[in-house]
């Protein structure tokens, strides 16, 4: 969300400056009639907020990833497990057979 709303400010910014420069080049020509100093003005505005939204969006979207957890997922293969499980049914049988194998390395009779 925070790199597309950066992305149209910075978008929004060159169009702007693309805007001014069209406007002071081509003073007397149709197309810079259209071109008035109000709307290079709001648009050179609307993309400094879109750039400082943005800004603000990806210093609280790592948090926010981290606080906001909506299922647990295994530490190994990521996938969706139950609450207050660490690792997936595979994965717990692994890390539970190695653990078995390092701590019963002795032969049985």
């Amino acid at each position: 969300m925070s790199t597309t709303v950066l992305r149209l400010g910075l978008w929004t910014l060159v169009l702007s400056l693309t805007l001014y420069v069209i406007d002071s080049t081509f003073e007397n020509s149709r197309l810079a009639e259209m071109i008035t100093l109000d709307l290079v003005q709001n648009v050179f505005l609307v993309s400094i907020a879109l750039v400082a939204a943005g800004l603000v969006l990806r210093i609280f979207e790592k948090p926010a990833s981290k606080v906001i957890r909506a299922k647990n997922r295994c530490k190994v293969c990521n996938t969706p497990i139950a609450p207050g499980a660490i690792y997936c049914r595979p994965h717990l049988r692994g890390v539970l057979e190695a653990e078995d194998r390092r701590t019963h390395n002795t032969r049985t009779r």
